[in-house]
């Protein structure tokens, strides 16, 4: 049978219903959860419990995923997972074109005392317990159970206890704090994470003054909505976000941030020799040449993984043992590689590839980049200690690699390729997502 044709008028009447339906359904789903998609850039990107390195991590998720940003804290974003777990990443590990402002939805108890569970069932762990009037930040609501923020970490209560609205936006109080305040007696801010931003007031859209490292301490002068305003040991003053510190009333060393991730890993690469110290001399070329090419190699590949690179040097430069070992430490780097060539007093004396260690607590970390090394074409000589000034004077995890001999015919054939450069590179990043991830 065929329909009979609709009139105009009816025609205009179904539009504008549609069209009504549709604004009511998209109203419904952006008032419980304003986000946008974001696509991960890095391998492995670890999404955490809280806003910063030191949280413990809940899950992961890699390259081409996407994840839905719920709010962002300084450089990180509030996201949901495709299992609707909320967690934490990196803003730099993301690619973030598409990423605006999330307008927060806020629950109220209803309930005179209700229990705050890890999971959505009756049967979960109790977190905790909130009394009749308390506001909660709401993500997710399902199958009765509503999913909030407590305590900086991810709980539900049940959904008969708890009244949802959108909340209104509320700018952050701009008055400095006075003797009287509540953090009066806050002396020193302590950094918590990895290349903290200090900016020139108190929001993420000010300028940046200086990077701070984890650990290094501030002096406290005043607060600023959610910022504190401080002065470095040099008189730098600026403000930093207080979801990234600790107070104390005294000096006080920040928790270790638990890396465990390639990807939130800062990585100290060291093209030895350099300038006035061209090292070996091969047929045709220098050791610091191939040690430069090398580690730009390594550091591309690095990057790609999403890691933060810093190379001592990238040109031929001079520059001494002791401000290579002083980089890594004041880098605070969770690895340190520099990068060598070998050489023998005659020619074709010795071959293959070696890793050195100073400090005995780096042995795991050499055992596994040597065993990347022994992948590779050449020979494998193992991994050892070695008196170098670079890895002695070295606070943090610290090796350096021979990666072949210039004077050996058929070492010196390979070495000077970008293949076999690559190859190398590729084992060495290998080596270094297992021995974060373990």
């Amino acid at each position: 049978m065929i329909p009979k044709t609709l009139p105009d008028k009816h025609k205009k009447s179904f539009l504008i219903f549609f069209i009504v339906l549709l604004g009511l359904t998209i109203f419904a789903t952006v008032a419980l959860a304003n986000f946008s998609t974001i696509k991960v850039d890095a391998a492995v990107v670890n999404v955490r419990t809280g806003p910063g390195l030191s949280y413990d991590v809940m899950s992961q998720v890699g390259a081409g995923d996407t994840v839905n940003v719920l709010e962002t804290k300084n450089e990180w974003y509030k996201v949901r997972l495709s299992n609707d777990k909320i967690g934490w990443v990196a803003s730099w590990l993301v690619n973030n074109t598409e990423i605006s402002a999330a307008t927060n939805t806020v629950g109220t108890i209803t309930g005179e005392q209700i229990n705050v569970r890890s999971e959505n069932n009756e049967n979960a762990a109790i977190l905790g317990a909130v009394v009749k009037g308390t506001e909660l930040t709401v993500l997710f609501q399902e199958n009765g159970w509503t999913q909030v923020q407590y305590n900086q970490q991810v709980a539900w209560v049940s959904s008969k206890f708890i009244e949802v609205k959108a909340a209104s936006v509320q700018q952050a109080p701009t008055t400095v704090a006075t003797a009287n305040d509540k953090n009066a007696n806050i002396q020193t801010i302590s950094i918590r994470t990895e290349w903290t931003r200090i900016r020139n007031g108190p929001s993420t859209n000010n300028q940046v003054v200086m990077t701070a490292s984890q650990g290094q301490n501030f002096s406290y002068i005043g607060t600023e909505g959610d910022w504190y305003h401080v002065r470095s040991t040099n008189g730098t003053e600026g403000y930093v976000a207080n979801w990234l510190v600790d107070l104390s009333a005294s000096a006080k060393t920040a928790p270790a941030a638990q890396v465990t991730s390639l990807s939130e890993a800062t990585i100290v690469i060291d093209p030895g020799h350099g300038g006035s110290d061209p090292g070996a001399e091969g047929s045709n070329y220098y050791e610091s040449e191939i040690t430069l090419s090398t580690a730009k190699i390594l550091a591309q590949q690095l990057e790609q993984s999403g890691a933060n690179v810093i190379l001592t040097r990238t040109s031929d430069a001079d520059v001494s043992l002791s401000n290579r070992a002083y980089m890594s430490n004041q880098a605070k780097a969770d690895v340190f590689i520099s990068i060598h060539y070998d050489s023998t007093p005659s020619p074709n004396q010795g071959s293959g590839t070696t890793t050195y260690y100073y400090s005995d607590k780096n042995k795991d970390l050499a055992k596994s980049i040597n065993n990347a090394l022994a992948k590779g074409p050449l020979p494998n000589n193992g991994y050892r200690f070695g008196d170098h000034q670079v890895t002695r004077e070295n606070t943090q995890p610290a090796v350096l690699l021979e990666m072949g001999y210039v004077n050996n015919s058929t070492d010196s054939s390979l070495i000077t390729t970008k293949g076999y450069q690559q190859t190398m590179a590729t084992n060495i990043v290998n080596a270094l997502n297992n021995y974060f991830s373990k």
